[in-house]
């Protein structure tokens, strides 16, 4: 599990948003700043070589770091503030900075609620919590979920994150938000604004603050009942013999007065004329075939009693009745998982994939660039899985004529049938009823452990429905 780890922060460090925009940027960067600063990267071209690598290693040493010679954003950052620190410049880039963001972003303060606020939409999507220290939501955030009353029978799903945070996260935020909404583009804004915390907080406050730690001046309060800026906010409602509590602690009771999930609804705002869906359904499923859900539930106990093709497993779905579809298209699913202790990381990585498969790295590389093809093939193979715990990846070395070293392979052993979370669904007619099938392999769950899938799901580029299982 360490070696695992290890090897996948290195792919975070790929496939994070400032390296999938022209990787040769920020060792251009680097090399310039490294110059200024004395040493002998090599000529400023972008070109990861052997004199800069060197270079690199060397800086490192100098200042109490690994000297692993390569190059990243957060080493960006340091070397930045060191060159502004010997220049004098960075106690002016931050004022500069601060009178900037002051008049263009309103970040939260301590004590406040804010709902819906996001940063701009680059790289991998808008962040979020802007202002809470850590990137985006950090997991050091506290999470509360519940319901609004909407309209006469609807629900709104509130997401809450009450997260610390302190003047250097807020101002960091605000710089960060401000120079991406400049220029999204930028490879910029991120040494600039790490240059400006670390001159005015210090290193280790600094580093501290990207994990998500203190220290802190106070708390905020953030609530999403979207995921993302651009995205239609959905509406639940209670399921059938249940009824919707507007001033209780539960949103659903049934007869009993025993709480009960809402289910997703509708998309309010969904243009006319798009596919719409109605009673709709997710839980445990039965029946011979195990083609039904049987019981309306957002909780998956996994048992592990069910018999997949990757092994021991826990059956589950959803089933809904759909009308305006074009049969000729299918339904598209996705889904991320919440939960475990490699979450962040893992979703990291697999939207890292995604993005690099949606931007074709690799496909026009010259012929000579093994890298750039590298990197656009493991785009493909991570984004064609649907959540980072169904992402397979196996390294096989070769011997001197090209075969396959079998005995020295390592990584995931290959699997067999339909994915967990199928990421497409054929729909048979324009109007009707499907069932989803899905499944949670007992080997990708450890004892205790609670995860969360979100699973949304499209039809001709417009949002058709989404839910969440809680896989126990």
């Amino acid at each position: 599990m360490k070696y695992w780890k290890a090897a996948v922060l290195l792919l975070v460090l790929t496939f994070s948003p400032t390296d999938v925009v022209q990787a040769d940027e920020l060792t251009r960067i680097v090399q310039e700043d490294l110059i200024s600063l004395g040493y002998d990267p090599g000529p400023a071209n972008g070109e990861a070589a052997t004199r800069t690598i060197i270079a690199v290693a060397k800086f490192q040493a100098q200042h109490n770091l690994e000297a692993t010679g390569e190059i990243t954003p957060q080493l960006a950052g340091i070397i930045k503030a060191t060159l502004a620190k010997r220049s004098g410049t960075a106690t002016a880039t931050r004022q500069a900075v601060t009178a900037q963001t002051t008049s263009r972003l309103s970040i939260a303060q301590p004590g406040t609620t804010v709902r819906n606020v996001f940063g701009p939409e680059v790289g991998l999507g808008a962040n979020r919590c802007r202002g809470a220290c850590g990137g985006n939501c950090p997991k050091s955030c506290a999470i509360e979920i519940f319901y609004e009353c909407a309209g006469s029978s609807q629900l709104r799903r509130v997401e809450a994150f009450a997260c610390g945070t302190h003047p250097g996260c807020r101002e960091h935020d605000a710089c960060l938000d401000t120079c991406l909404q400049e220029n999204a583009e930028s490879r910029e804004c991120q040494p600039r604004c790490d240059v400006m915390a670390m001159e005015a907080y210090g290193f280790e406050s600094s580093a501290s603050w990207l994990l998500g730690n203190g220290p802190y001046d106070g708390e905020i309060r953030f609530e999403y009942t979207r995921q993302g800026a651009a995205e239609l906010e959905p509406a639940y409602r209670c399921p059938a013999g249940a009824t919707r509590q507007c001033s209780e602690d539960f949103a659903c009771v049934d007869a009993n007065g025993a709480s009960v999930d809402p289910v997703f609804d509708s998309y309010p705002a969904a243009k006319a004329g798009a596919m719409q869906i109605a009673e709709f359904r997710a839980g445990p499923v039965c029946g011979n075939n195990a083609d039904r859900v049987c019981v309306q539930s957002a909780t998956i106990q996994l048992s592990g009693d069910d018999t997949c093709p990757g092994g021991k497993c826990t059956r589950f779905g959803m089933e809904f009745d759909y009308r305006n579809a074009d049969p000729t298209v299918p339904l598209e699913c996705a889904t991320s998982t919440r939960g475990g202790d490699d979450d962040f990381i893992g979703d990291l990585v697999k939207l890292g994939g995604d993005a690099l498969a949606s931007r074709g790295v690799g496909a026009g590389e010259q012929e000579g660039d093994g890298m750039g093809q590298l990197l656009g093939l493991f785009g493909k193979v991570i984004a064609s899985g649907d959540s980072p715990e169904d992402v397979q990846v196996t390294i096989t070395p070769f011997d001197e004529n090209g075969n396959p070293i079998e005995s020295q392979r390592v990584g995931s052993e290959p699997g067999n049938g339909p994915a967990p979370i199928p990421r497409t669904v054929d729909l048979p007619a324009v109007n009707g009823h499907l069932f989803v099938p899905m499944y949670q392999l007992a080997s990708a769950s450890r004892p205790g452990e609670v995860k969360e899938r979100r699973v949304t799901c499209t039809h001709k580029g417009e949002p058709v429905l989404e839910t969440i299982f809680v896989l126990r």
